[in-house]
């Protein structure tokens, strides 16, 4: 039976920066016997709202294992099909630059019906600089799991100009495989369960979001900014001062909603 997590041909792993993703290079790069072919790219897409906790696990994920992982980012200032540009821990955008040159860019903000903050800062960099790599059709592998399989076939129906791979779907991996993994290991990301890459996600429910705000005031303060430049929402039904609100009024510590985040096609 093949390894699921051999590449062939020209191929991107996709390590959004989590833990997920983050066994799955380690499983790509074991089947390699630790050393990636030079058609095999690791791509970190940079959309300048990342975490800080995620940035310092990029770094420490390629000097740990010695894996060359490739930092880009979204340049507006290229021509179409050639928007992105490489970078490094140290030059790496961290203040929502990025973020909100797109939001000037559409006028108005992204939302759940049109996520295009995914489309543009991860999804077509990525494309672009697969493209600058190889003439080629390659495959794009991406950290969902067994216990993920909705959004395995969502993504894998998907009309696109790469092949797409799940390798810890194929694999059996689940979130429990997950924890132990990386529970086993001298290192891990700094974030809790409730906690994702992307600081103030619009896709995360608002007790998470309140949590984090009140576990590091002023998280949301950049997205509390640019829906007042716009005059709207990221969500329909709530803004973020609304969020901010929540956060500072009165609450049992440690007491979350059981409202689930939805989840974020940035790690696809």
């Amino acid at each position: 039976m093949r390894d699921p997590f051999l590449c062939d041909g020209p191929t991107v792993v996709s390590f959004s920066g989590g833990r997920t993703s983050g066994l799955m290079l380690r499983r790509v790069l074991d089947a390699h016997g630790g050393t990636l072919p030079v058609d095999v790219h690791v791509v970190f897409t940079n959309t300048g709202k990342e975490r800080p906790e995620t940035l310092l696990f990029v770094a420490e994920c390629a000097a740990r294992w010695d894996v060359p992982i490739h930092w880009i980012e979204r340049d507006r200032s290229r021509p179409a099909g050639q928007r992105w540009r490489e970078v490094t821990a140290a030059t790496a955008c961290t203040d929502g630059a990025l973020f909100a040159a797109l939001i000037e860019e559409r006028s108005f903000l992204p939302n759940h019906a049109m996520r295009f903050c995914t489309t543009e800062l991860k999804v077509h960099p990525m494309r672009d600089y697969m493209r600058a790599q190889t003439s080629e059709r390659w495959t794009n592998a991406i950290g969902l799991r067994r216990d993920e399989p909705k959004r395995v076939m969502s993504i894998r129906a998907r009309s696109n100009s790469w092949d797409t791979d799940c390798p810890l779907y194929d694999a059996g991996v689940t979130v429990a495989d997950v924890a132990a993994f990386w529970k086993a290991q001298p290192f891990d990301l700094g974030l809790r369960p409730w906690e994702g890459n992307c600081d103030g996600c619009m896709l995360k429910a608002t007790p998470f979001l309140a949590r984090i705000e009140r576990d590091r005031p002023g998280t949301l303060d950049w997205w509390i900014e640019q829906e007042r430049l716009r005059g709207g929402s990221f969500v329909q039904e709530r803004t973020y001062l609304h969020i901010l609100a929540r956060a500072t009024a009165p609450s049992l510590p440690g007491v979350l909603d059981d409202q689930p985040a939805l989840p974020c096609a940035c790690t696809d």
